[in-house]
């Protein structure tokens, strides 16, 4: 009977959904609600058109840290929070947070085109970039984002396999990805290197990735629906003349 009350006490804290505070914390040590800005930059391109409130972004951060606690428990929020507290972590986050102008990034990347970095050290880049940037999440907000655009023949013949402009979406965010990678991990030294990518490869930062890639679509398909069922008063005025 006792037994039997442990695991029901342990499922019960396994499965008790994170707190605000705890999403808190975790934005603001590992900087995950950064990519916002970047579906806030795909926001302002679809506004153009439509008449939207001036409290989006107020409204983007609640349904994004709304999913996050829906989708991540108390206990997983502490790992991650212990995680990130870890030296190399916080180490990552702040040297990932430089910013380059796109010439300096050029100058970068040429003059590593012209002094090449070890081969181990590239391989360990190569490594971080599967762990950290994942195919099928970047799929998946590319639909979210241009399901307004799709035919319906397209959405009815999904297939595995990613369409030509999902494919070179999903080069592009790489190709980004990997430069922000060699530009913002040139300090490490190989050691911190092979720490670091140990560090990435932890299963509870596989979750959240996933959660929070999750988040971005959710983020996106209520945007989306809200566009598409308020048409703008422009034409609502246009109909009434007619």
């Amino acid at each position: 009977m006792m037994k039997k009350l442990f695991l029901i006490s342990l499922l019960s804290s396994l499965l008790f959904s994170a707190t605000s505070e705890q999403i808190e914390q975790y934005l603001s040590i590992s900087k995950a609600d950064a990519q916002l800005v970047s579906i806030e930059q795909v926001f302002d391109s679809m506004r153009q058109n439509q008449e939207r409130e001036d409290n989006d972004t107020q409204e983007i951060n609640q349904i994004y840290r709304g999913y996050l606690e829906e989708h991540l428990s108390s206990n997983e929020l502490e790992e991650l929070l212990a995680l990130y507290r870890t030296p190399i972590m916080q180490r990552y986050v702040v040297e990932m947070e430089s910013s380059i102008s796109k010439e300096d990034m050029d100058a970068f990347l040429k003059d590593l085109e012209e002094n090449p970095w070890s081969t181990e050290r590239l391989e360990i880049i190569d490594n971080i970039l599967n762990l950290t940037v994942k195919e099928e999440e970047i799929v998946a907000f590319y639909q979210a984002m241009t399901q307004r655009y799709r035919k319906a023949s397209t959405d009815n013949n999904k297939t595995k396999e990613p369409t030509k402009q999902e494919q070179q979406y999903v080069d592009m965010m790489k190709k980004g990805a990997k430069e922000e990678l060699l530009y913002g991990l040139q300090v490490l030294s190989i050691e911190e290197m092979r720490e670091l990518k140990s560090a990435l490869a932890s299963s509870i930062l596989s979750k959240a990735s996933k959660v929070e890639s999750g988040a971005m679509v959710h983020v996106m398909n209520q945007f989306i629906k809200g566009i598409t069922s308020e048409p703008k008063s422009t034409n609502q005025d246009s109909n009434r003349t007619l």
